[in-house]
Protein backbone atom coordinates (compact mmCIF):
# COMPACT_ATOMS: atom_id res chain seq x y z
CA UNK A 1 0.00 0.00 0.00
CA UNK A 2 1.58 3.56 -1.10
CA UNK A 3 1.81 5.80 1.89
CA UNK A 4 -0.68 8.35 0.02
CA UNK A 5 -2.85 5.31 0.30
CA UNK A 6 -1.82 4.73 4.04
CA UNK A 7 -2.81 7.98 4.70
CA UNK A 8 -6.50 7.83 4.22
CA UNK A 9 -6.99 4.57 4.35
CA UNK A 10 -8.14 4.94 8.19
CA UNK A 11 -9.99 8.62 7.30
CA UNK A 12 -12.34 5.86 4.62
CA UNK A 13 -13.21 3.35 7.31
CA UNK A 14 -13.96 5.88 10.08
CA UNK A 15 -16.19 8.05 8.32
CA UNK A 16 -18.97 5.51 8.76
CA UNK A 17 -18.67 6.16 12.49
CA UNK A 18 -19.52 9.79 11.64
CA UNK A 19 -22.51 9.17 9.12
CA UNK A 20 -23.95 6.92 11.84
CA UNK A 21 -23.61 9.58 14.57
CA UNK A 22 -24.63 12.11 11.90
CA UNK A 23 -27.73 9.77 10.90
CA UNK A 24 -28.79 9.16 13.90
CA UNK A 25 -29.07 12.75 15.68
CA UNK A 26 -29.85 14.65 12.94
CA UNK A 27 -33.74 13.65 12.21
CA UNK A 28 -34.78 14.70 16.25
CA UNK A 29 -35.14 17.95 15.15
CA UNK A 30 -37.12 17.08 12.40
CA UNK A 31 -39.50 14.67 13.79
CA UNK A 32 -42.34 17.89 14.27
CA UNK A 33 -42.08 18.20 10.75
CA UNK A 34 -42.01 14.73 9.50
CA UNK A 35 -45.02 13.44 11.38
CA UNK A 36 -46.99 16.85 9.70
CA UNK A 37 -45.73 15.81 6.48
CA UNK A 38 -47.60 12.43 6.91
CA UNK A 39 -50.41 13.87 9.22
CA UNK A 40 -48.73 11.51 11.83
CA UNK A 41 -48.18 11.48 15.20
CA UNK A 42 -44.94 12.58 16.92
CA UNK A 43 -45.00 9.00 18.82
CA UNK A 44 -45.22 7.33 15.45
CA UNK A 45 -42.75 9.56 14.04
CA UNK A 46 -40.12 8.86 16.86
CA UNK A 47 -39.41 5.33 14.89
CA UNK A 48 -37.30 6.58 12.32
CA UNK A 49 -35.14 6.91 15.14
CA UNK A 50 -35.73 4.21 17.18
CA UNK A 51 -35.97 1.70 14.78
CA UNK A 52 -33.03 2.98 13.18
CA UNK A 53 -30.74 2.23 17.01
CA UNK A 54 -32.73 -0.89 17.28
CA UNK A 55 -31.49 -2.61 13.68
CA UNK A 56 -28.15 -1.54 14.34
CA UNK A 57 -27.66 -2.88 18.06
CA UNK A 58 -29.60 -6.19 16.90
CA UNK A 59 -27.39 -6.76 14.06
CA UNK A 60 -23.93 -5.90 15.06
CA UNK A 61 -22.68 -9.31 16.29
CA UNK A 62 -24.10 -10.84 13.46
CA UNK A 63 -22.24 -8.63 10.90
CA UNK A 64 -19.12 -9.25 12.80
CA UNK A 65 -19.43 -12.67 12.66
CA UNK A 66 -20.22 -12.33 8.58
CA UNK A 67 -17.40 -10.38 8.54
CA UNK A 68 -14.93 -12.95 10.02
CA UNK A 69 -16.49 -15.69 7.63
CA UNK A 70 -16.74 -13.64 4.25
CA UNK A 71 -14.11 -10.71 4.81
CA UNK A 72 -14.26 -7.69 6.99
CA UNK A 73 -13.54 -5.24 3.98
CA UNK A 74 -16.25 -7.23 1.81
CA UNK A 75 -18.93 -6.63 4.48
CA UNK A 76 -17.78 -2.62 5.67
CA UNK A 77 -18.26 -1.87 2.13
CA UNK A 78 -21.20 -3.29 1.30
CA UNK A 79 -22.70 -1.12 4.31
CA UNK A 80 -21.99 2.05 2.71
CA UNK A 81 -23.61 0.53 -0.18
CA UNK A 82 -27.02 -0.23 1.56
CA UNK A 83 -26.79 2.72 4.15
CA UNK A 84 -26.73 4.42 0.64
CA UNK A 85 -29.29 2.56 -0.54
CA UNK A 86 -31.50 3.13 2.67
CA UNK A 87 -31.20 7.11 2.32
CA UNK A 88 -31.97 7.17 -1.05
CA UNK A 89 -35.43 5.18 -0.11
CA UNK A 90 -35.93 7.55 2.94
CA UNK A 91 -35.61 10.63 0.95
CA UNK A 92 -38.06 9.40 -1.97
CA UNK A 93 -40.95 7.78 0.86
CA UNK A 94 -44.09 8.81 -0.45
CA UNK A 95 -45.52 7.52 3.48
CA UNK A 96 -44.42 7.17 6.87
CA UNK A 97 -44.59 3.38 6.48
CA UNK A 98 -42.14 3.08 4.07
CA UNK A 99 -39.76 6.00 5.45
CA UNK A 100 -39.63 3.58 8.78
CA UNK A 101 -38.69 0.43 6.29
CA UNK A 102 -35.98 2.30 4.62
CA UNK A 103 -34.51 3.50 8.05
CA UNK A 104 -34.07 0.22 8.82
CA UNK A 105 -32.39 -0.58 5.49
CA UNK A 106 -30.04 2.47 6.49
CA UNK A 107 -29.62 0.26 9.91
CA UNK A 108 -28.48 -2.69 8.43
CA UNK A 109 -26.01 -0.99 5.92
CA UNK A 110 -24.74 1.12 9.37
CA UNK A 111 -24.45 -1.98 11.53
CA UNK A 112 -22.09 -3.49 8.50
CA UNK A 113 -19.41 -1.08 8.69
CA UNK A 114 -19.62 -0.44 12.60
CA UNK A 115 -19.17 -3.97 13.39
CA UNK A 116 -15.97 -3.89 11.22
CA UNK A 117 -14.15 -0.53 11.74
CA UNK A 118 -12.09 -1.52 14.30
CA UNK A 119 -11.31 -5.39 13.04
CA UNK A 120 -10.21 -3.69 9.76
CA UNK A 121 -7.44 -0.59 11.25
CA UNK A 122 -5.86 -3.41 13.08
CA UNK A 123 -5.59 -5.62 10.27
CA UNK A 124 -4.52 -2.40 8.16
CA UNK A 125 -1.83 -1.29 10.88
CA UNK A 126 0.98 -2.37 12.59
CA UNK A 127 0.67 -2.56 16.82
CA UNK A 128 2.88 0.48 17.24
CA UNK A 129 0.02 2.47 14.87
CA UNK A 130 -2.49 1.15 16.26
CA UNK A 131 -3.71 2.97 19.21
CA UNK A 132 -3.82 6.82 16.79
CA UNK A 133 -5.83 4.76 14.19
CA UNK A 134 -8.22 3.40 16.73
CA UNK A 135 -8.19 6.52 18.23
CA UNK A 136 -9.56 8.47 15.46
CA UNK A 137 -12.99 6.37 15.35
CA UNK A 138 -13.70 8.07 18.56
CA UNK A 139 -13.23 11.50 16.58
CA UNK A 140 -15.32 10.66 13.88
CA UNK A 141 -18.19 9.88 16.11
CA UNK A 142 -17.30 13.09 18.38
CA UNK A 143 -17.69 14.98 14.68
CA UNK A 144 -21.24 13.43 13.97
CA UNK A 145 -22.24 14.09 16.96
CA UNK A 146 -21.65 17.99 17.22
CA UNK A 147 -22.75 17.78 13.23
CA UNK A 148 -25.69 16.30 13.37
CA UNK A 149 -28.21 18.45 15.36
CA UNK A 150 -26.64 22.00 13.77
CA UNK A 151 -27.05 20.00 9.69
CA UNK A 152 -30.08 19.07 10.99
CA UNK A 153 -31.72 22.18 12.26
CA UNK A 154 -30.28 24.41 9.36
CA UNK A 155 -31.26 21.76 6.57
CA UNK A 156 -34.95 22.27 8.26
CA UNK A 157 -35.06 26.04 8.36
CA UNK A 158 -34.18 26.41 4.30
CA UNK A 159 -34.61 23.46 2.40
CA UNK A 160 -36.70 20.46 3.82
CA UNK A 161 -36.12 17.47 6.23
CA UNK A 162 -35.99 14.91 2.65
CA UNK A 163 -32.80 17.43 1.85
CA UNK A 164 -31.18 15.38 4.63
CA UNK A 165 -31.44 12.37 2.92
CA UNK A 166 -30.57 13.42 0.62
CA UNK A 167 -26.95 14.99 2.10
CA UNK A 168 -26.45 11.53 3.47
CA UNK A 169 -26.98 9.74 -0.13
CA UNK A 170 -24.13 11.96 -1.32
CA UNK A 171 -21.92 11.66 1.85
CA UNK A 172 -22.34 7.66 1.73
CA UNK A 173 -21.84 7.56 -2.07
CA UNK A 174 -18.58 9.43 -1.52
CA UNK A 175 -17.69 6.86 1.03
CA UNK A 176 -18.11 3.68 -0.71
CA UNK A 177 -16.23 4.88 -3.84
CA UNK A 178 -13.54 5.62 -1.23
CA UNK A 179 -13.69 2.48 0.35
CA UNK A 180 -13.59 0.24 -2.98
CA UNK A 181 -9.91 2.56 -4.10
CA UNK A 182 -8.30 2.85 -0.25
CA UNK A 183 -9.48 -0.10 2.15
CA UNK A 184 -7.38 -3.04 0.82
CA UNK A 185 -9.03 -6.51 0.78
CA UNK A 186 -8.56 -9.03 3.54
CA UNK A 187 -9.08 -13.32 3.14
CA UNK A 188 -11.68 -14.59 5.41
CA UNK A 189 -10.56 -16.24 8.48
CA UNK A 190 -12.92 -18.91 7.45
CA UNK A 191 -14.60 -21.11 10.62
CA UNK A 192 -17.67 -22.70 11.23
CA UNK A 193 -21.00 -21.76 9.65
CA UNK A 194 -23.12 -18.77 11.51
CA UNK A 195 -24.96 -20.77 14.31
CA UNK A 196 -28.19 -19.33 13.18
CA UNK A 197 -30.15 -20.42 16.65
CA UNK A 198 -27.99 -18.91 18.54
CA UNK A 199 -27.90 -15.68 16.66
CA UNK A 200 -32.11 -15.56 16.41
CA UNK A 201 -31.80 -15.77 20.32
CA UNK A 202 -29.25 -13.15 20.76
CA UNK A 203 -31.64 -11.16 18.78
CA UNK A 204 -34.84 -11.72 21.02
CA UNK A 205 -33.06 -11.19 24.04
CA UNK A 206 -31.54 -7.82 22.94
CA UNK A 207 -34.71 -6.96 21.45
CA UNK A 208 -36.75 -6.86 24.43
CA UNK A 209 -33.79 -5.27 26.32
CA UNK A 210 -33.35 -2.23 24.02
CA UNK A 211 -37.44 -1.78 23.57
CA UNK A 212 -37.78 -1.58 27.79
CA UNK A 213 -35.23 0.93 27.49
CA UNK A 214 -36.98 2.74 24.84
CA UNK A 215 -40.11 2.29 26.33
CA UNK A 216 -39.20 3.10 30.00
CA UNK A 217 -39.78 7.39 29.71
CA UNK A 218 -42.88 6.91 28.09
CA UNK A 219 -45.00 3.89 30.00
CA UNK A 220 -43.17 4.21 33.03
CA UNK A 221 -40.45 1.68 34.59
CA UNK A 222 -42.81 -0.15 36.88
CA UNK A 223 -45.60 -0.84 33.99
CA UNK A 224 -46.14 -4.35 32.34
CA UNK A 225 -45.74 -2.64 28.85
CA UNK A 226 -41.66 -2.26 29.93
CA UNK A 227 -41.92 -5.58 31.86
CA UNK A 228 -43.09 -7.70 29.55
CA UNK A 229 -40.05 -6.61 26.94
CA UNK A 230 -37.61 -7.54 30.07
CA UNK A 231 -39.15 -10.66 30.65
CA UNK A 232 -38.54 -11.75 27.34
CA UNK A 233 -35.21 -10.68 27.15
CA UNK A 234 -34.48 -12.23 30.69
CA UNK A 235 -35.66 -15.73 29.28
CA UNK A 236 -34.17 -15.28 25.97
CA UNK A 237 -30.45 -14.31 27.59
CA UNK A 238 -30.85 -17.37 29.97
CA UNK A 239 -31.53 -19.74 26.64
CA UNK A 240 -29.00 -18.02 24.61
CA UNK A 241 -26.63 -18.63 27.42
CA UNK A 242 -26.98 -22.37 27.38
CA UNK A 243 -27.66 -22.45 24.31
CA UNK A 244 -23.75 -21.42 24.09
CA UNK A 245 -22.68 -23.88 26.26
CA UNK A 246 -24.21 -27.07 25.51
CA UNK A 247 -22.36 -29.85 24.11
CA UNK A 248 -24.76 -30.73 21.62
CA UNK A 249 -25.29 -27.97 19.82
CA UNK A 250 -24.94 -28.56 15.80
CA UNK A 251 -24.17 -25.30 14.57
CA UNK A 252 -20.54 -25.44 15.02
CA UNK A 253 -19.36 -22.62 17.04
CA UNK A 254 -21.45 -20.96 19.32
CA UNK A 255 -22.65 -17.49 18.14
CA UNK A 256 -20.71 -15.71 20.74
CA UNK A 257 -17.81 -17.73 22.92
CA UNK A 258 -18.42 -16.59 26.34
CA UNK A 259 -15.09 -18.17 27.02
CA UNK A 260 -13.65 -14.78 25.36
CA UNK A 261 -15.43 -13.02 28.39
CA UNK A 262 -13.16 -14.84 30.77
CA UNK A 263 -10.53 -12.97 29.71
CA UNK A 264 -9.82 -10.25 32.33
CA UNK A 265 -9.03 -7.20 30.02
CA UNK A 266 -11.83 -8.35 27.67
CA UNK A 267 -14.55 -8.03 30.54
CA UNK A 268 -13.33 -4.98 31.84
CA UNK A 269 -12.65 -3.18 28.46
CA UNK A 270 -16.45 -3.91 27.51
CA UNK A 271 -17.33 -2.69 31.28
CA UNK A 272 -15.50 0.14 30.87
CA UNK A 273 -16.91 1.25 27.24
CA UNK A 274 -20.78 0.90 28.70
CA UNK A 275 -20.02 3.02 31.85
CA UNK A 276 -18.05 5.82 30.23
CA UNK A 277 -20.69 6.15 27.40
CA UNK A 278 -23.50 6.35 29.65
CA UNK A 279 -21.86 8.84 31.83
CA UNK A 280 -21.08 10.89 29.26
CA UNK A 281 -24.82 10.92 27.48
CA UNK A 282 -25.66 11.24 30.90
CA UNK A 283 -24.05 14.72 31.03
CA UNK A 284 -25.37 15.26 27.58
CA UNK A 285 -29.00 15.13 28.16
CA UNK A 286 -28.70 16.32 32.01
CA UNK A 287 -26.12 19.45 31.47
CA UNK A 288 -28.94 21.30 28.96
CA UNK A 289 -31.55 20.71 30.86
CA UNK A 290 -30.12 22.40 34.20
CA UNK A 291 -27.89 25.53 31.70
CA UNK A 292 -31.51 26.12 30.78
CA UNK A 293 -34.00 25.77 33.42
CA UNK A 294 -31.28 26.56 36.50
CA UNK A 295 -29.55 28.98 34.27
CA UNK A 296 -31.87 30.92 31.93
CA UNK A 297 -29.40 30.21 29.26
CA UNK A 298 -31.66 29.74 25.63
CA UNK A 299 -31.23 26.77 23.94
CA UNK A 300 -28.95 28.05 21.43
CA UNK A 301 -26.10 29.48 24.28
CA UNK A 302 -26.79 25.87 26.40
CA UNK A 303 -25.60 24.41 22.72
CA UNK A 304 -22.81 26.18 22.11
CA UNK A 305 -21.50 25.49 26.02
CA UNK A 306 -22.19 21.81 25.46
CA UNK A 307 -20.31 21.66 22.13
CA UNK A 308 -16.82 21.89 24.59
CA UNK A 309 -17.54 17.72 25.18
CA UNK A 310 -17.15 16.73 21.40
CA UNK A 311 -14.92 19.67 20.61
CA UNK A 312 -12.38 18.28 23.13
CA UNK A 313 -13.28 14.94 22.12
CA UNK A 314 -12.01 15.64 18.74
CA UNK A 315 -9.08 17.29 19.76
CA UNK A 316 -7.81 14.53 22.41
CA UNK A 317 -9.10 11.51 21.22
CA UNK A 318 -6.44 10.84 18.35
CA UNK A 319 -3.61 12.68 20.71
CA UNK A 320 -3.80 10.59 23.24
CA UNK A 321 -4.28 7.29 20.69
CA UNK A 322 -0.90 8.47 19.89
CA UNK A 323 0.27 8.40 23.08
CA UNK A 324 -1.17 5.25 23.98
CA UNK A 325 1.34 3.31 21.48
CA UNK A 326 4.48 4.72 22.78
CA UNK A 327 3.21 4.77 26.55
CA UNK A 328 1.23 2.09 26.65
CA UNK A 329 -2.52 0.76 27.54
CA UNK A 330 -2.61 1.06 31.19
CA UNK A 331 -1.50 4.50 32.31
CA UNK A 332 -3.58 6.23 30.00
CA UNK A 333 -6.39 4.15 30.78
CA UNK A 334 -6.00 4.58 34.45
CA UNK A 335 -5.79 8.15 33.77
CA UNK A 336 -8.87 8.64 31.57
CA UNK A 337 -10.86 6.88 34.36
CA UNK A 338 -9.75 8.86 37.16
CA UNK A 339 -9.80 11.99 35.69
CA UNK A 340 -13.59 10.82 34.42
CA UNK A 341 -14.67 9.96 38.20
CA UNK A 342 -12.84 13.17 39.30
CA UNK A 343 -15.37 15.35 36.58
CA UNK A 344 -18.11 13.27 37.25
CA UNK A 345 -17.20 14.07 41.33
CA UNK A 346 -17.48 17.79 40.97
CA UNK A 347 -20.86 17.99 38.92
CA UNK A 348 -22.26 15.70 41.64
CA UNK A 349 -22.26 18.76 43.86
CA UNK A 350 -24.06 20.72 41.15
CA UNK A 351 -25.86 24.09 42.12
CA UNK A 352 -27.22 26.97 40.84
CA UNK A 353 -23.81 28.65 42.30
CA UNK A 354 -21.80 26.88 39.95
CA UNK A 355 -20.30 29.84 37.75
CA UNK A 356 -20.22 29.10 33.78
CA UNK A 357 -16.43 28.87 32.96
CA UNK A 358 -16.36 25.97 35.93
CA UNK A 359 -18.95 24.55 33.88
CA UNK A 360 -17.24 24.89 30.59
CA UNK A 361 -13.88 23.61 32.21
CA UNK A 362 -15.51 20.46 33.67
CA UNK A 363 -17.61 19.76 29.72
CA UNK A 364 -14.11 20.05 28.56
CA UNK A 365 -12.53 17.70 30.94
CA UNK A 366 -15.20 14.90 30.76
CA UNK A 367 -14.47 14.83 26.62
CA UNK A 368 -10.26 15.04 27.09
CA UNK A 369 -11.33 11.50 29.89
CA UNK A 370 -13.52 10.19 27.29
CA UNK A 371 -10.23 10.68 24.98
CA UNK A 372 -7.77 9.30 26.75
CA UNK A 373 -10.24 6.06 27.88
CA UNK A 374 -11.33 5.10 24.26
CA UNK A 375 -8.31 4.54 22.17
CA UNK A 376 -5.92 2.43 25.21
CA UNK A 377 -9.78 0.47 25.90
CA UNK A 378 -10.16 -0.31 22.45
CA UNK A 379 -6.33 -1.43 22.19
CA UNK A 380 -6.62 -3.68 25.09
CA UNK A 381 -9.50 -5.40 23.74
CA UNK A 382 -8.68 -5.93 19.97
CA UNK A 383 -5.13 -6.89 21.04
CA UNK A 384 -6.67 -9.92 23.64
CA UNK A 385 -8.82 -11.91 21.02
CA UNK A 386 -7.43 -14.08 18.21
CA UNK A 387 -7.38 -12.80 15.00
CA UNK A 388 -10.39 -14.80 13.61
CA UNK A 389 -12.64 -13.45 16.40
CA UNK A 390 -11.64 -9.99 15.60
CA UNK A 391 -14.59 -8.82 13.43
CA UNK A 392 -17.04 -10.57 16.61
CA UNK A 393 -15.13 -8.40 18.53
CA UNK A 394 -15.02 -5.32 16.82
CA UNK A 395 -19.08 -5.36 16.67
CA UNK A 396 -19.74 -6.30 20.46
CA UNK A 397 -17.43 -3.00 21.10
CA UNK A 398 -19.63 -1.21 18.95
CA UNK A 399 -22.95 -2.81 20.64
CA UNK A 400 -21.00 -1.40 24.37
CA UNK A 401 -20.79 1.66 22.69
CA UNK A 402 -24.56 1.71 21.95
CA UNK A 403 -25.93 -0.08 24.60
CA UNK A 404 -23.75 3.09 26.79
CA UNK A 405 -25.53 5.85 25.16
CA UNK A 406 -28.84 4.12 25.94
CA UNK A 407 -28.19 3.71 29.20
CA UNK A 408 -26.85 7.07 30.04
CA UNK A 409 -30.56 8.14 28.53
CA UNK A 410 -32.74 6.22 30.61
CA UNK A 411 -30.74 7.25 33.42
CA UNK A 412 -30.66 10.62 32.43
CA UNK A 413 -34.51 10.26 32.44
CA UNK A 414 -35.38 8.53 35.43
CA UNK A 415 -32.95 11.30 37.55
CA UNK A 416 -34.46 14.23 35.69
CA UNK A 417 -38.17 13.07 37.10
CA UNK A 418 -37.36 13.12 40.43
CA UNK A 419 -39.27 15.87 42.65
CA UNK A 420 -36.28 18.34 43.87
CA UNK A 421 -34.21 19.46 40.95
CA UNK A 422 -31.40 20.25 42.07
CA UNK A 423 -31.01 16.81 43.84
CA UNK A 424 -31.66 15.09 40.71
CA UNK A 425 -29.06 16.80 38.50
CA UNK A 426 -26.83 15.52 40.96
CA UNK A 427 -28.25 12.02 41.31
CA UNK A 428 -27.00 11.38 37.31
CA UNK A 429 -23.59 12.60 38.17
CA UNK A 430 -23.09 10.43 41.42
CA UNK A 431 -24.08 6.94 40.36
CA UNK A 432 -22.03 7.39 36.82
CA UNK A 433 -19.08 8.64 39.16
CA UNK A 434 -19.66 5.59 41.41
CA UNK A 435 -19.69 3.14 37.72
CA UNK A 436 -16.78 4.38 36.38
CA UNK A 437 -14.84 3.94 40.26
CA UNK A 438 -16.07 0.80 39.88
CA UNK A 439 -14.76 0.03 36.44
CA UNK A 440 -11.16 1.46 37.40
CA UNK A 441 -10.93 -0.78 40.51
CA UNK A 442 -12.49 -3.81 38.31
CA UNK A 443 -9.40 -2.78 35.63
CA UNK A 444 -6.52 -2.87 38.63
CA UNK A 445 -7.73 -5.91 39.05
CA UNK A 446 -7.76 -7.44 35.92
CA UNK A 447 -4.17 -6.00 35.30
CA UNK A 448 -2.97 -7.64 38.03
CA UNK A 449 -4.78 -10.83 37.20
CA UNK A 450 -2.94 -10.54 34.12
CA UNK A 451 0.40 -10.23 35.29
CA UNK A 452 0.22 -13.17 37.59
CA UNK A 453 -0.69 -15.42 34.70
CA UNK A 454 2.38 -14.08 32.92
CA UNK A 455 4.70 -14.84 35.71
CA UNK A 456 3.18 -18.19 36.37
CA UNK A 457 3.86 -18.93 32.55
CA UNK A 458 7.18 -17.26 33.06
Amino acid sequence: MSSGSRYLTPYTICFGALLSNLSAGMFNIALVDIADSFSSTLSSAQWIVTVYLLVISILLPIMGKFGDLLGRTRIHNAGYFIFMAGALGCALSPSLKLLILSRVVQGIGASMYQATNMALIVHVFPKEQRGRALGMISTFVAAGSLAGPGLGGFLMEWLSWRSSFWILVCLSLTAWILARRFIPKDNPDGGSRLDVPGAALFAVSLTGFVSAINMGGTWGWGSWQVGLPLAAAAAGGVIFAAWCKSPRRRWGEPFIKLSLFREPGMAAGIGITVVTYMAAFSAQLVLPVFLQMELGFGPAVAGMIMMGYPLSLVIFSPLFGGLSDKLGIFPLLSGGLLLMTATLGMLGFLSADYSVVLLIILIVLLGGAMGMVTSPNNSLMMGRVPKKEMGLISSLIALSRNLGMMFGTAAGGITLGVGNPTMSYRLVFILCMLLTLISYMTMLLSFRSVRQKETLSS
